[in-house]
Formats: structure tokens, C-alpha cells, sequence
């Protein structure tokens, strides 16, 4: 069997990337919200760290990092222990996209760029999807919004970064709030 796993690791620092929720109102009788670890939904401007689901020896959240001793670009990784929370996401509105959070179901992610940059240009996509395990969520990257066959899981690469693939172990987060971040202190800004 061919190995369909991709060995790209995910850099934030060059692109924008849509988030689309899988259950959009309009097509849904009821859409899920996104919940945070304590059952909140998920708020504008409100900074949240990426966990795993289960606290233990599987690492810690999300964060920036090289790769190959190489200081640019920084990719998305996970860190080491488990005690690590990673850095926080922050969440803000997409000019040209209405206001309530349910007409949408889109969902951008950046490193420090455009706060509010519409859709205009967008052509890849991160969907979260309800995992299979309690309180959790998976990422689906899909690198073309009108082809969903090529769509392919965000999760653990047995080299221990985070990989896209059909043959790695998935990543399981949830979102648990963080403090505001200090204006010195890096952070992954999500414009949504």
C-alpha cells in the first residue's frame, strides 16, 4: 500500500488559511457550535490555547517553531511536555462577512498579518471537525475549496511534527481559554 502521507509541515508564515466549520447553518437543521474546554462558544477577541484533548505524555498545545536549524519560516508544531500550553490564538471578525457567527462558518488563521482580510484571494482551507472523542475537534486541511477529495488530515507524523496525511495519527485538540496576550509576547493571531 502506497504511503499517501504528506511530509509538509504546516507554515502559517506565508499564507492565510480558511477555516470552514463542516456543519454550516443553512444546510444543517441544527449547526454545532465550537466549544471551548469548558463547554463555552468560542468569542471574538478572546485568546484561546490549542490543547490536546487528553493532558499526558502525548505533549503540550500549539506553537511556533523551525525546522532543519533553519530560523525562517516558523511552522506549527506542538510542544514537548505536556505542561506547555503552547501559544494562544486570538479570534477576530472578516470584513465583508456578516457579523453573526452562525451566517458564516468561516474561520481564518494567520502569523501577525492581515486582521481583517476578507475572502477575496482564499483558495485553502482548514475545516474543524467534531472528533470522535469527547470535547475534542480534528483539522482537515484542504488545499482547494472546490475539491473536497483532496482534503487531508492534520496529525502526528512519526517524526513527531505536525504532518498532513491520510496515514498519521490524528490530532485531537480542544480550545481552553488563555490570558490576554502582553504586547512583548508572541502569539498565532486567528482572523475570523
Amino acid at each position: 500500500m502506497e504511503n499517501t502521507t504528506s511530509p509538509l509541515l504546516l507554515s502559517l508564515s506565508c499564507f492565510l488559511i480558511l477555516f470552514a466549520f463542516t456543519t454550516k447553518p443553512g444546510f444543517v437543521a441544527a449547526a454545532q457550535e465550537v466549544v471551548d474546554a469548558d463547554g463555552e462558544p468560542l468569542r471574538w477577541f478572546t485568546n484561546y490555547y490549542v490543547l490536546p484533548h487528553i493532558w499526558g505524555p502525548t505533549g503540550g498545545g500549539l506553537s511556533l517553531g523551525t525546522h532543519n536549524n533553519k530560523s525562517c519560516p516558523l511552522y506549527v508544531t506542538k510542544e514537548i511536555s505536556e505542561i506547555e500550553p503552547g501559544l494562544p490564538v486570538s479570534l477576530y471578525r472578516i470584513l465583508g462577512v456578516e457579523a453573526c457567527e452562525e451566517s458564516s462558518g468561516l474561520w481564518f488563521v494567520g502569523t501577525n498579518g492581515v486582521k481583517s482580510p476578507g475572502t477575496d484571494g482564499i483558495t485553502s482551507t482548514f475545516k474543524i471537525e467534531k472528533s470522535d472523542q469527547l470535547w475534542g475537534y480534528n483539522l482537515v486541511f484542504c488545499p482547494r475549496l472546490d475539491v473536497p477529495t483532496l482534503c487531508k488530515g492534520l496529525g502526528t507524523h512519526e517524526s513527531g511534527y505536525l504532518a498532513l496525511g491520510d496515514d498519521i495519527k490524528p490530532y485531537t485538540f480542544v480550545f481552553r481559554k488563555a490570558p490576554s496576550p502582553r504586547a512583548s509576547s508572541k502569539y498565532i493571531e486567528t482572523v475570523a
